[in-house]
């Protein structure tokens, strides 16, 4: 009888359904509870991820529009800065047999649009029927680009310079001397903001009287080189 009663309660307990609430919904295991937590989660990451990605574009544009403020200033503009590698060739017009040489390097301001100061430091070397000479020189030139584009330019320059040399220029002058000249060139870039330039110039040395004699020179110089960016 004690056996029967037993195994009467044990089918009981095995028979009774899932415990509900009162609101008639059944009670979520633990598992169920951790999934569902899970769910969300995931769920929560994919749309954060997801507003991420739709704000970086924008992001990498201001970066972009930040940049391009920082730009290399446009060619000839105003306060811009520009050094240069040179050298040229010079004939005396009255003394074909008189040639000089030079290198050297220059530097531009351009105090407005398209008008730099442009100044140049040189060392010659003076080939003469009456002896040779070498010196340096240091020119205060004015530079104006009065054609100017994105990728070549025409423009004058003129001015004048100091001049000291081992020997006399032009022979029986004297080895000090002023050098005013003027001419033209042009400019083409040649990538990165660099531009190749060639020019000629009318190139006077004498010493205005200073010295007895003042035989003075005029030479047609023919100059190039390359023009950078600071």
């Amino acid at each position: 009888m004690i056996l029967q009663t037993a195994v009467l309660c044990s089918s009981s307990i095995l028979a009774v359904p899932d415990f509900t609430l009162n609101t008639g919904s059944s009670l979520p295991s633990a598992t169920d509870r951790f999934l569902a937590e899970e769910e969300a989660l995931l769920a929560s990451l994919e749309s954060q991820l997801t507003s991420d990605l739709r704000i970086a574009p924008a992001a990498f544009q201001e970066d972009k529009r930040a940049g391009a403020a920082e730009a290399t200033p446009t060619f000839a503009s105003e306060g811009s800065q520009r050094w240069a590698l040179l050298g040229g060739w010079g004939i005396d017009i009255k003394h074909d047999n008189d040639q000089e040489i030079a290198f050297g390097v220059k530097w531009e301001y351009f105090i407005v649009d398209s008008f730099a100061f442009a100044p140049e430091l040189k060392l010659f070397g003076f080939f003469q029927d009456r002896g040779d000479a070498f010196g340096g020189g240091l020119d205060l030139l004015f530079e104006w680009h009065f054609l100017r584009y994105d990728t070549w330019s025409l423009y004058a320059d003129a001015g004048v310079g100091l001049l000291g040399s081992t020997d006399d220029v032009p022979p029986g002058g004297s080895e000090f001397n002023f050098t005013p000249q003027a001419g033209i060139g042009v400019t083409w870039d040649v990538g990165n903001n660099n531009r190749w330039f060639l020019g000629v110039r009318w190139h006077h040395i004498s010493n205005a009287g200073l010295y007895s004699n003042n035989p003075g020179r005029d030479s047609i110089y023919v100059y190039t080189g390359l023009n950078m960016p600071f």
